[in-house]
């Protein structure tokens, strides 16, 4: 089916911590062709051989699926990682630990047998290009994209280029490590925030933030009361910044964006006091945004090497 098209195609794979999503893009659009999209389950935890097999396996189904060898692949990684040089730096998370120092790029280059180039960046990074190719941010000069998930991402675009320092722009570009309250950012905003306080004021632990928001749909007083805590922090945590990068929109993805009629409210009326003009938006596209945001990134460097 994409046979001879191979220079309108990579691939984008966006790499989670408990599985790896692969799938064919379109260079010219940031579509994300999905008869050739795979997902694969990979156990974080596992042994550096186990879990490169598995992403192998998931990258080689869209290789087969497309017919051809595409123009290049584009990863969307967590960090900590040596995105140019392609090296894992991830420790102390949990995480992919049995890969610290190894050079994912050439582990992958010789596994696929892919002779073409094989580019990284952060995850939160590619979402927040996708989003800005393809999806709310499409036609945006000012964005920020935020991930709200097991942890707190950010991303700053000025003209699609990701801003790493500037005006309104803050240490390296990131927002999970602002201070706030007696910690951090992400203290107060992410999931393991949400379970833990879930936990603390009514003795019962949820097992994921999708039942805090399942008990939120029925109206559980104290779930509704996180959310909306959660997006007055969130709100109280940007205005500086969205306010000094003069942000158009502001982007919300992860996977607690689903449970946004319940926090939006107060995130909104959190910039509305502080006068923040920024629009407010959540992504349709999900895991769809990291997956063309990697894509992008290909896109970027194959432009540059010519």
């Amino acid at each position: 089916m994409f046979k001879h098209m191979n220079n309108s195609y990579v691939i984008g794979a966006d790499i989670g911590g408990s599985h790896i999503t692969a799938a064919l893009v379109d260079l010219a659009s940031g579509a994300v062709v999905d008869d050739c999209k795979f997902k694969e389950p990979v156990n974080a935890a596992a042994g550096a051989e186990d879990i490169l097999a598995h992403w192998t396996a998931c990258i080689s189904r869209v290789l087969a699926a497309a017919g051809t060898e595409p123009a290049a692949i584009g990863i969307a990684m967590p960090g900590p990682f040596d995105y140019p040089g392609g090296i894992s730096l991830i420790k102390g998370v949990s995480k992919y630990e049995s890969l610290y120092g190894m050079n994912i790029r050439e582990a992958l280059e010789a596994s696929l047998e892919f002779s073409k180039g094989i580019y990284f960046e952060n995850d939160a990074s590619c979402f927040a290009l996708g989003e800005a190719w393809s999806g709310e941010g499409a036609g945006c000069s000012r964005m920020v994209a935020v991930t709200l998930g097991t942890g707190l991402g950010g991303t700053f675009l000025l003209n699609n280029k990701i801003q790493h320092e500037g005006k309104g722009i803050p240490p390296e570009g990131y927002i999970y490590h602002l201070p706030y309250k007696t910690g951090i950012a992400e203290d107060y905003i992410s999931s393991r925030w949400l379970i833990n306080e879930y936990h603390q004021r009514t003795g019962q632990r949820p097992g994921e933030v999708k039942n805090i928001g399942e008990l939120a749909e029925k109206q559980d007083a104290v779930a509704l009361a996180l959310f909306a805590e959660m997006g007055e922090a969130l709100g109280e945590v940007m205005v500086p910044w969205l306010r000094d990068f003069d942000a158009e929109r502001m982007v919300i993805g992860g996977n607690i964006r689903k449970a946004h009629p319940y926090f939006l409210p107060a995130l909104q009326a959190s910039l509305q006091h502080n006068n923040i003009k920024t629009s407010v938006h959540i992504s349709g596209r999900g895991e769809n945004s990291a997956l063309s945001g990697a894509a992008w990134i290909c896109k970027s460097m194959l432009v540059t090497n010519q």
